[in-house]
């Protein structure tokens, strides 16, 4: 995957998710979104701890692009929000489901 690419997918997914968790709750469902990050959360949790890492970094990078204050702030949360950077939390890693 050119690394091209791999910037406008992280870029993209972390203006989507950002538009869902800063629309008001009369236009999205809370609990609707909550479902939707957690799958979002449990698919980035298989990635190894160094992809993890380096998608953190692409967010922030993302997030240093984005001229709207509160979706920069918002986006350079994701990598704390969806636990891209806990490396305490292997279970991928060595084959074993949770």
């Amino acid at each position: 995957m050119s690394d091209t690419l791999l910037t406008t997918l992280a870029a993209t997914m972390a203006q989507l998710v950002t538009a869902i968790d800063l629309t008001d709750e009369d236009d999205v469902d809370p609990d609707l979104a909550t479902t939707w990050f957690e799958d979002v959360a449990d698919n980035l949790g298989k990635l190894s701890a160094d992809d993890r890492h380096r998608l953190a970094a692409l967010f922030r990078e993302a997030a240093m692009e984005e001229t709207r204050p509160e979706f920069r702030e918002a986006m350079l949360e994701m990598p704390e929000n969806f636990g891209l950077e806990d490396d305490d939390d292997d279970r991928y890693d060595d084959g074993d489901a949770a």
